[in-house]
């Protein structure tokens, strides 16, 4: 199963990555070149199923790097492909989308405002909003985030868009957003079962 956290800059998305990993909280902030993927071990609790996640760290637009080797003063500089979303389909294949925002900076909710009608229609996306251990410099209303959900007008076999609050610092919220990784599984489950039902029905 494969899960993209996306976001715009300096929103904490390598921080969790690196916390559904289990590591530790860091404060340090080091900007991410291009996308980064590990897997985890997550358990589906009613059959005790340990399920593989993918967890992708998007970066939309990574550095440019130069290919090792030595050149001639003459010759230009041979730049190697960034791994980022202008060269990878992020979306390909995966089963569900984190959208991040940071409470405490407006734009980077405008971001996702930009970027959730992009996502496929099929993937069910949870929005993240971080750093809620600042709440005394929150510029991102809870109701209003929940208004920008209601109003998306999405169709009606659309997947679902879900809300959540969280910290990095502390921990909150990942309990939640383990919660949420229930819903692209059991999709995961109808599709592989009704494909099972199918070839079934023309194959028997």
């Amino acid at each position: 199963m494969k899960v993209v956290i996306k976001g715009d800059r300096n929103v904490g998305k390598t921080c969790l990555f690196h916390r559904l990993q289990g590591h530790t909280f860091k404060e340090e902030y080091i900007p991410t070149q291009e996308i980064q993927v590990a897997c985890i071990q997550w358990n589906y609790k009613v059959t005790d199923d340990v399920v593989k996640v993918e967890i992708w760290d998007i970066v939309d637009k990574g550095k440019v790097k130069k290919r090792d080797g030595l050149k001639m003063e003459t010759e230009e500089a041979d730049l190697a492909p960034t791994l980022d979303a202008e060269f990878i389909d992020v979306y390909k294949g995966t089963s569900g989308v984190i959208m991040m925002l940071d409470i405490t900076k407006y734009w980077t909710y405008e971001y996702v405002q930009r970027e959730l009608p992009k996502v496929p229609l099929d993937i069910p996306v949870i929005i993240m909003a971080s750093h809620r251990d600042m709440e005394d410099k929150r510029a991102v209303l809870t109701e209003e985030v929940q208004s920008f959900i209601s109003e998306l007008n999405r169709p009606s076999d659309a997947a679902a868009v879900y809300y959540m609050e969280a910290s990095m610092k502390d921990g909150f919220g990942l309990k939640y957003l383990y919660r949420f990784f229930n819903v692209p599984f059991l999709e995961l489950q109808v599709r592989f079962h009704s494909l099972q039902i199918t070839c079934w029905y023309f194959y028997r």
